[in-house]
């Protein structure tokens, strides 16, 4: 009787679908927005007394299109696929005491965790 479910067995597990890739706009409006509008918007979004946008260095943190884009110094803030090729990722992760980290250490605004920086890594890495 074994003999004759391995092949149906194995056959099954051949066709298995891999699991869905989680969905790119649902996981930023569930997970991704709250974190970048705690510790990025207020620097890279949000808007100063007079009303202006602020967008320091030419980053906004506001909308999916915008992480991609990427401001004037670092490049894109989003390389699909590859979190270590992206510089939103990588300056969230950088040490406090590096001058590149995000946000910088004299900012108010709380850096990410260990957790929050494998979700966003997670979400670059392979959401579509």
């Amino acid at each position: 009787m074994t003999r004759l479910l391995l092949p149906v067995l194995l056959a099954a597990a051949a066709h298995a679908e891999t699991p869905a890739a989680p969905d790119r706009k649902a996981m930023y409006e569930k997970e991704i927005k709250p974190l970048m509008e705690r510790s990025c918007v207020g620097c890279h979004g949000g808007k100063d007394a007079q009303g202006k946008v602020r967008a320091r260095g030419g980053y906004r943190a506001t909308s999916i299109a915008e992480l991609e884009k990427g401001g004037k110094e670092q490049g894109a803030g989003i390389t699909w696929g590859k979190p270590m090729e992206s510089s939103l990722y990588l300056l969230s992760k950088a040490n406090r005491t590096d001058d590149l980290a995000m946000p910088p250490r004299k900012s108010k605004a709380q850096p990410l965790t260990a957790a929050e920086l494998e979700t966003l890594r997670r979400w670059i890495e392979t959401s579509k």
